[in-house]
């Protein structure tokens, strides 16, 4: 049984070329393995001299996006505090607000995906990396949305579909910003790849969200490590069934 949880060797070895990776074949076949101890073994390797890298990604993104909320505001004029608007008038505000949201920090995101997926590969990044996405813009919003929409109404379908699909999307954002898809191809991509090992990939998740917790059950000082290992082990995940860039 231990075997079942075994990745294969070719995907940990230090410095493996893309090919020894997962494809976008291999991926959407279900030819790969999720291998949560191993994966989280090489996140942690591959932290070592990366976390400030990815702590200045959180950091900048987290100013980008106090930024954004106060430009959607000011442009809108909706805020959680106007008691006093209309109703129709309150809710296009907050309408409008969250679409310039959406728009403005998909590429951010997205920019945040793939700092995990390349000190995974081992390629070069830095915490700038979040800017490198906006080229992508309409596409990583559209994805964003629409993932928002499915999963909001699967959780209204008897909650299991939006647990699903919450877990099954997962991969569309960097799948957008690592391989130039389109927000369908690269959901259906997502979703149809995820699907051959759903519960794996779930009880990946499950055991990321934990040490998430562990470290901020540490008075937040376990993030320092916790939030670093979670992205790059992600990173590991992606390149494992989707391999390196499209050349």
């Amino acid at each position: 049984m231990s075997d079942i949880y075994k990745a294969p060797e070719a995907q940990l070895t230090e410095g493996g070329e893309s090919g020894s990776y997962g494809s976008l074949e291999k991926g959407l076949a279900g030819d790969y393995s999720i291998a949560i101890e191993d994966t989280l073994k090489e996140a942690w390797n591959r932290s070592k001299g990366k976390k400030l890298t990815i702590w200045l990604a959180l950091i900048l993104y987290f100013v980008c996006y106090v930024a954004i909320t106060l430009v959607a505001s000011v442009i809108t004029g909706y805020s959680a505090f106007n008691f006093g608007a209309s109703a129709n008038g309150a809710l296009t505000s907050m309408f409008l607000y969250q679409v310039i949201v959406a728009l403005a920090t998909a590429p951010l995101i997205a920019g945040l995906w793939m700092v995990g997926v390349k000190i995974a590969r081992e390629e070069q990044t830095s915490a700038t990396e979040i800017f490198s996405h906006f080229d992508k813009l309409l596409p990583l919003a559209i994805a964003n949305i629409l993932i928002s929409i499915f999963t909001l109404v699967g959780f209204f379908l008897f909650v299991i579909p939006g647990i699903y699909l919450s877990v099954a999307y997962l991969l569309a954002i960097p799948l957008i910003a690592d391989k130039n898809m389109g927000p369908w191809q690269a959901m259906e991509t997502s979703r149809k790849a995820i699907t051959k090992h759903w519960f794996s990939f779930f009880g990946f998740l499950i055991v990321c969200l934990l040490l998430y917790f562990a470290g901020a059950l540490a008075l937040l000082i376990g993030l320092i490590w916790a939030l670093p290992l979670i992205a790059i082990a992600i990173g590991v995940v992606y390149r494992n069934i989707f391999g390196g860039p499209e050349d």
